[in-house]
């Protein structure tokens, strides 16, 4: 029996004996397709390849591509755990020719493969092809020679693909297994097809139309295909088991989730959720996505909140999912050693994820329980929904689950409506204005098509302007202090990407001078935007662009930094740092980077020398433009999210660092001067942030700080050395003023408590103590109230202060009060409207606060009026 590493070795070297190139498993983030979530298909690596937008050096590949079905279009999230088949994370097989070979070689493969290679018995195939295919029928029927009655031909919806509404198309040819007569279901095109006797493991595309705008299809000049197989349904087949749950991989994680969890049944769905989604958030993560409240981020959150929420229903551990790494790991780390690498870091990861989201989870899910035992009928109100995942982080598919083992639904149509009325609330002006500025750009660009950047080695160059636009659109001139933007054929300015900053300086004709403030790029277009200073511009002026060099030069300085901070990074804290995000500017640079820990004084100290040792030994810095594959099988550094194409910059400073990187460098380590760490901090859970700076940026830095320095010394009338202890002093003596004055306020408010307890109204048992403060803030209420109730023990008290323009209000009351009916966080909820504010608590002790200083007597007031009524006589 083939286990799935054997198998996925397998397919890889059949094809490998037929002249395909062996592609990688790209990542789950599309470096090449905004409109992909993440990548739900061996083919989305090659989309620009189809499209005839990229080229490649083979014509024929074959690739074992990671998937992951969970957001966007594409997402079986609330089916994984409760199907045979279906998972958020998945391993697509697939074979690709790019105008090479078509449907004979393709089917020919594809049947070669299962039933010589893996020796499958014909007869339990069934095959269909789209209606029209008159061509694959015949390869089918006549050159393979499969059963007429094991044969089907199918409808656009089941095999026809399009990779949009526009754009290459073809029929697809879909081989079936068929599970056998014990299994409930019918063939493709029966009644019953939808069941699980047939179940779908290839899908070959032929890729032979362009579709038009009026759906008219075009015969292509190099027809392709596109094929996809499960790895985890063809491993079900192999095995000889119905379930993907039920192979060797997901056996061996289901002992370990249930290891875990404390758990033996492996059917158990809630098992099955947990190893499925163990495997999509680790490749996630180790593909540098990390939970957050939007994006892929948010996605990831909601995988492992779900997996966490389905671990509190088994009553497993609070903190278990992050011990699964480990397992994954070892089950997957041959085919992916990246897992080997860092499964410290993911482990760590998800620990954190667990330990936020069990602060919350209890609390969550009380209010779910209630909501559901409050409801009248089958549907939980969208509102109580949103609340969840607003007020306690629960994702709506998890809501959902809950939901449906109480055989109950989630009004969705309400839960997205309160949270559109929430994002309409916290709309702002400036993504209107983007929004326009984006359409201009894309006009621009649509105008000019691509920029030759020549800005690597020229500062200047000529050039012929090609499109220009001001804020109302496209136009052919910019006249005398007009603010606008141009673009020109070739040009010598960097647009902002990969963190660097637009370049700045001029852009000069015979007519006129346009002062460059930024430069965009915009698809493959540079736009240099900011205003015309003299003369004016038309659309096919010959002009000059000149950069800002000196800000360049220090833009460059920094972008090496950043490089050679990096590599200090992995040396130091190891190789799981990777770039997450920058700014380089001129002034000074930021690096983020995947880390939990902030870094000790020791570790920024051996960053810094290790930094400007590379620095001071002056090392030659060379860039190289290379293959992909050659560059990251070098052990170049690719930025993740970052977009690439086949040919890549790589920039290697000498037997130190080697990035995969399109910015401006110096071209020697010397010329940086020296690097300082200006600040470190986090700018998110599991992330750290630096903040530094070189030669320049340092020295301003010195400048600023040594008049500071200066002006402390004669203000303290002491020696720049003495600063600090004169400091020192004068904070000490602060201190013991600011204790004498507490103490001094402590020894009038014992006092006044006396008085307080003297003129105190009785309820029964219970003295009521209502006073009116002025500029004592809520923690010196809750000492006074203290004091009273360690003196009094049938005691409620109320208090009202204004300070610093509030309104607050205070109730505590002793045991024995609230033994007696007192509730003090429903009274101040009562009472707390009056000031025009909320608030809330416990019975014993609660607090509000609110705008209206004028109404505090009132409140109080009421306050008493309340706590007669509660009060049991």
């Amino acid at each position: 029996m083939l286990k799935v590493n054997d198998l996925r070795k397998s397919f890889l070297q059949f094809f490998e004996l037929r002249d395909h190139k062996i592609i990688a498993s790209s990542s789950l983030v599309p470096r090449n397709d905004p409109t992909l979530l993440f990548t739900n298909a061996g083919m989305v690596q090659f989309k620009n390849v189809f499209l005839g937008q990229e080229k490649r050096s083979y014509n024929r590949a074959a690739t074992v591509q990671r998937c992951v079905r969970a957001g966007g279009k594409h997402n079986d999230l609330e089916k994984v755990g409760y199907t045979a088949r279906h998972h958020t994370f998945f391993e697509m097989l697939g074979n690709f020719s790019f105008g090479d070979y078509f449907k004979l070689e393709a089917i020919t493969y594809a049947w070669d493969f299962l039933t010589k290679e893996l020796r499958l018995p014909e007869e339990r195939f069934w095959i269909t092809v789209y209606k029209d295919d008159d061509e694959a029928a015949d390869i089918w029927l006549n050159e393979i020679g499969i059963n007429p009655k094991r044969f089907s031909r199918m409808g656009e919806k089941d095999n026809f693909w399009a990779m949009g509404d526009t754009g290459p198309c073809g029929p697809c040819s879909e081989i079936f297994y068929d599970h056998g007569k014990d299994v409930p279901g019918g063939p493709p095109g029966s009644p019953n097809d939808h069941m699980d006797r047939f179940v779908e493991i290839w899908n070959l595309v032929f890729m032979q139309y362009n579709r038009s705008a009026d759906g008219s299809l075009t015969p292509l000049p190099k027809p392709s295909v596109d094929t996809g197989m499960g790895l985890e349904r063809l491993a079900a087949v192999i095995q000889g088991v119905h379930s993907n749950y039920d192979i060797d991989i997901f056996q061996n994680l289901l002992r370990a989730v249930a290891e875990v969890t404390g758990k033996e049944d492996l059917e158990n769905k809630s098992l099955r959720v947990i190893a499925d989604h163990i495997r999509s958030s680790s490749f996630l993560i180790a593909d540098n996505v990390l939970p957050s409240n939007e994006g892929r981020g948010y996605v990831l959150r909601r995988i492992i909140r779900r997996a966490i929420r389905h671990g509190h229903k088994l009553k497993s551990p609070p903190i278990f999912f992050h011990n699964l790494v480990s397992t994954l790991a070892k089950e997957m780390g041959d085919a992916y050693p990246e897992l080997l690498d860092i499964q410290t870091k993911i482990g760590k990861i998800l620990c954190y994820e667990e330990e936020q989201f069990n602060r919350t989870l209890d609390n969550g899910m009380s209010i779910l329980a209630q909501a559901i035992e409050d409801l009248d009928g089958k549907i939980i109100p969208g509102e109580i929904a949103f609340k969840l995942y607003d007020t306690y982080g629960f994702p709506l598919d998890l809501t959902a689950d809950v939901a449906r083992e109480y055989d109950i639904i989630v009004d969705e149509v309400g839960f997205l409506k309160a949270m559109e009325e929430q994002r309409t609330r916290g709309k702002s002006s400036w993504r209107k204005n983007g929004s326009a500025f984006e359409k201009i750009f894309e006009q621009m660009s649509n105008n000019a098509g691509s920029t030759n950047f020549l800005g690597y080695e020229n500062d200047t160059i000529e050039s012929d302007i090609l499109v220009l636009a001001n804020n109302k659109g496209v136009l052919g001139q910019l006249k005398m202090n007009e603010r606008g933007s141009l673009v020109t054929k070739d040009t010598s300015f960097y647009g902002e990407s990969g963190g660097q900053v637009g370049d700045t300086g001029r852009i000069i004709s015979s007519n006129g001078i346009f002062c460059v403030n930024d430069t965009k790029i915009y698809n493959d277009t540079i736009i240099h935007t900011g205003e015309v200073t003299d003369g004016g511009f038309r659309v096919g002026d010959r002009v000059k662009t000149e950069i800002d060099v000196l800000k360049r030069n220090l833009i460059r300085s920094n972008h090496t930094a950043t490089h050679l901070l990096q590599a200090a990074l992995r040396m130091i804290l190891g190789t799981h740092i990777q770039q997450s995000g920058s700014l380089v500017a001129s002034e000074r640079f930021r690096f983020d980077f995947l880390h939990f820990n902030p870094l000790t004084g020791e570790e920024i100290a051996e960053v810094e020398r290790i930094v400007n040792d590379k620095i001071w030994r002056a090392l030659p810095v060379t860039t190289e433009i290379m293959n992909i594959d050659e560059a990251t099988a070098k052990g170049a550094l690719a930025v993740f999210d970052e977009k690439y194409d086949e040919m890549v910059r790589v920039v290697s400073v000498e037997n130190y660092s080697m990035e995969l990187c399109g910015g401006t460098h110096v071209d020697n380590t010397g010329k940086i001067g020296v690097f300082k760490i200006l600040k470190e901090s986090s700018p998110g859970a599991g992330m750290r942030r630096i903040e530094a700076a070189t030669l320049k940026g340092i020295l301003d830095r010195f400048i600023v700080q040594q008049e500071i320095v200066s002006k402390l010394s004669r203000g303290l009338n002491v020696s720049e050395k003495e600063i600090v202890k004169k400091v020192e002093h004068i904070v000490e003596s602060y201190n013991n003023l600011l204790k004498e004055s507490k103490r001094i306020k402590s020894e009038d408010f014992i006092t006044d408590i006396e008085s307080l307890i003297s003129h105190a109204s009785v309820v029964g048992d219970v003295k009521m103590i209502t006073h009116q403060f002025d500029n004592v803030d809520v923690n010196q209420l809750r000492e006074i109230a203290d004091l009273i109730r360690s003196k009094e023990q049938h005691s409620l008290v109320c208090f009202g202060s204004r300070s610093n323009d509030k309104a607050f209000l205070l109730c505590a009351a002793t045991k024995k009060a609230v033994a007696k009916g007192i509730d003090c966080g429903s009274l101040v909820k009562e009472i707390a409207p009056i000031i025009g504010g909320g608030g809330g608590g416990r019975k014993d002790m609660a607090q509000a606060g609110g705008k209206s200083m004028e109404r505090l007597r009132d409140a109080l007031d009421k306050a008493e009026n309340i706590a007669q009524r509660m009060i049991i006589k």
